[in-house]
């Protein structure tokens, strides 16, 4: 295996983001000790890697078909090679799960198991997919508020807004794609059911995220800063719910989908105070 190839078919930079998302889970759950950081890192880095690997396994014939030229495609790695780098990441994410038990072990085990099933199997089926891809967003926020082990309301209201944003994302993203997705026989929401359903579906998936966040607030878990952290994103996120409820056009899709992260952000900012007050 050639070093070079390895570290573009496992995508550093996407992994990266998710260690840095269960590191984000475990300072919301009320985690302070950099040891079960670091192994919680370790397992979030290794499994998003192991799923960029099955994917590109998956996908090396469309790759080949498209001109995109995959390390696979190109030959510096074989299937085979790929495979063995698959299971190797897959064990050493499960592995560093084991140390903080039993449920994280488990999550990590369905993170793994839904990467492979949406390569397999989901990716051209449009909302189940979509699905998959919401809850591999959100199941490190969960995976590392699990690892910390007290803090698990806040926990649960971060896992809950990060799948159901998550989501309306990825509606959105397969109304920008509408056109490609017609034409390759993929099932996506707006392929089934009209830009306008999916546009529908999405705006509600961000009103019925707004709610959930204001929980902690609900049953005084919550800080003034959390209070101010939260109306901000939700009143954002609403005026964008409006826009994307009007969404007939593929490419004001893809406008808003980009719009939705500076709310995700001042979100995420918000959680991880909190769990650090």
């Amino acid at each position: 295996m050639r070093p070079r190839a390895i570290i573009e078919i496992i995508r550093p930079v996407n992994d990266l983001m998710i260690g840095l998302a269960v590191i984000a889970g475990y300072l919301t759950g009320g985690g302070r000790e950099p040891l079960p950081a670091l192994l919680g890192f370790l397992t979030g880095f290794a499994i998003s890697g192991y799923s960029m690997v099955i994917n590109d396994i998956f996908d090396v014939r469309t790759d080949a078909l498209n001109g995109r030229m995959r390390p696979l495609v190109r030959g510096d790695l074989s299937v085979g090679e790929a495979r063995a780098l698959a299971a190797a990441l897959a064990a050493a994410g499960l592995a560093s799960s084991i140390a903080s038990g039993p449920a994280t072990l488990l999550v990590a085990a369905v993170f793994a198991a839904l990467a492979y099933l949406y390569s397999a199997r989901l990716k051209r089926e449009g909302l189940a997919g979509n699905i998959v891809v919401a809850l591999s967003i959100a199941i490190p926020f969960l995976y590392g508020g699990l690892i910390a082990g007290l803090n698990y309301l806040l926990v649960f209201v971060m896992f809950s807004t990060s799948f159901l944003t998550g989501l309306s994302r990825e509606i959105l993203k397969s109304i920008a794609d509408v056109s490609g997705d017609s034409a390759t026989g993929i099932r996506s929401l707006p392929v089934v059911a009209g830009i306008g359903a999916a546009a529908g579906l999405s705006a509600a998936l961000v009103v019925l995220a707004v709610p959930i966040a204001y929980i902690p607030l609900m049953v005084g878990a919550g800080s003034a800063f959390y209070a101010a952290g939260v109306s901000v994103a939700s009143l954002l996120f609403l005026l964008i719910a409006v826009d994307i409820s009007r969404v007939r056009d593929p490419r004001r899709a893809y406008v808003l989908k980009r719009r939705m992260l500076v709310p995700m952000a001042i979100g995420l900012i918000t959680y991880v105070v909190q769990g650090l007050l």
